[in-house]
């Protein structure tokens, strides 16, 4: 049965002041995490603040232009800077991953009650948090020997880099998540064309949203058929293409120097990854990092995990962490930004389901076909 996104009319209602104060609170949340992530990160020196603004960073960031473009516009009705600037979009975009944080518990019936919800909404930020703002842990040597004693070797904490375009990326990506959502639970015009503006706007922001594309038809297809799936997935790929290719060729003299993968602007760093996780002490510590290991409730129990929410794992979180070995840097834990927010919430999924004694025969369908 598809999610009931109606509540019954005894449910809990909270009262103007209780939403008042949630969001006050998620306000607050975000001005000191975009505080603490502009003071303790740094931008990369060939893709500086300055740079976006003015669209000379190098390839492929700068085609990632929403939000340079965003604040480029605003720059020239206020005088602010740069960095205040992103400073204020990031506040914005934290604010609305959390909304959509407890709009996603909603649509998955995840918490009893609407208190209970808003609350797990803010656990979205920790596994954020570990990918976004916590340094990576750099290990010259695990252990040393020094007069016969075993200690710790060279452990410093090493800073990561401060894309701009990260944080929306995982904000649209679950807007994306719950938008596919209700599209397969009743799949009309309307809620694809409002899937479409949102894929169309993200793709703006970053080219990851190509990898929605194959999670598109695992969730699909078993909803609307064949032939009608892949007439769909047509359309995004042509609102892809159409937004990509003009980004690439406008920023095509912005050459990256350190591109190393074919002919492309990306750059090729699945070696130093794999000689990074050879070091089993730091391979421990980056999985305990990673999503904030909410990935093991989802492989303990995975037969609990809605189909919609598998489908898009599999489709979407494999192919783009496999892809961001080999062009991203692994000690820059960022790289898998997108999929952070799709893992805590099949984490919270399938905790629900157990913990409720809901099995995978439980788990939502897909609605009818409707007029798509």
């Amino acid at each position: 049965m598809p999610p009931k996104l109606l509540s019954p009319p005894n449910a809990y209602r909270a009262t103007a002041a209780e939403r008042c104060a949630w969001w006050l609170a998620c306000l607050f949340l975000a001005v000191f995490l975009s505080c603490l992530r502009l003071t303790t990160t740094q931008p990369f020196r060939l893709t500086t603040f300055e740079q976006l603004v003015n669209f000379q960073a190098i390839e492929p960031f700068q085609h990632r232009v929403l939000l340079p473009a965003m604040a480029a516009g605003i720059q020239q009705f206020a005088p602010i800077g740069e960095t205040l600037l992103f400073g204020l979009l990031e506040v914005i975009a934290w604010m609305l991953l959390i909304g959509l944080a407890y709009r996603a518990l909603v649509v998955f019936e995840i918490g009893r009650s609407e208190p209970v919800r808003r609350l797990l909404a803010f656990t979205v930020l920790v596994p954020m948090l570990l990918h976004l703002v916590a340094p990576d842990l750099q290990m010259a040597g695990a252990f040393s020997a020094d007069h016969d004693l075993l200690d710790v070797g060279g452990w410093t904490p090493r800073p990561i880099f401060y894309y701009v375009y990260d944080l929306p990326a995982a904000m649209f990506t679950l807007a994306l998540v719950l938008l596919m959502a209700q599209l397969a639970a009743q799949p009309t015009a309307r809620r694809y064309a409002a899937y479409l503006a949102v894929f169309a706007v993200a793709t703006v922001n970053r080219e990851t949203t190509v990898f929605l594309l194959p999670a598109f038809l695992l969730v699909m297809w078993p909803v609307v058929g064949a032939r009608r799936c892949l007439g769909l997935l047509a359309l995004q790929g042509m609102v892809f293409l159409a937004i990509q290719l003009p980004l690439t060729e406008l920023f095509a003299d912005n050459v990256n120097p350190n591109a190393r993968l074919a002919h492309t602007p990306y750059e090729y760093h699945l070696g130093y990854n794999l000689e990074a996780l050879a070091n089993p002490l730091y391979t421990i510590t980056y999985l305990a990092r990673f999503s904030a290991a909410l990935y093991i409730p989802l492989l303990l129990w995975r037969r609990f995990l809605d189909r919609r929410l598998a489908g898009l794992l599999i489709g979407f979180a494999l192919p783009l962490a496999a892809v961001a070995l080999v062009v991203g840097r692994i000690v820059e834990q960022r790289i898998f930004i997108e999929i952070v927010p799709l893992i805590w919430l099949g984490a919270l999924q399938v905790i629900a389901a157990r913990t409720s004694g809901l099995g995978g025969d439980k788990a939502a369908e897909p609605g009818p076909q409707r007029d798509l």
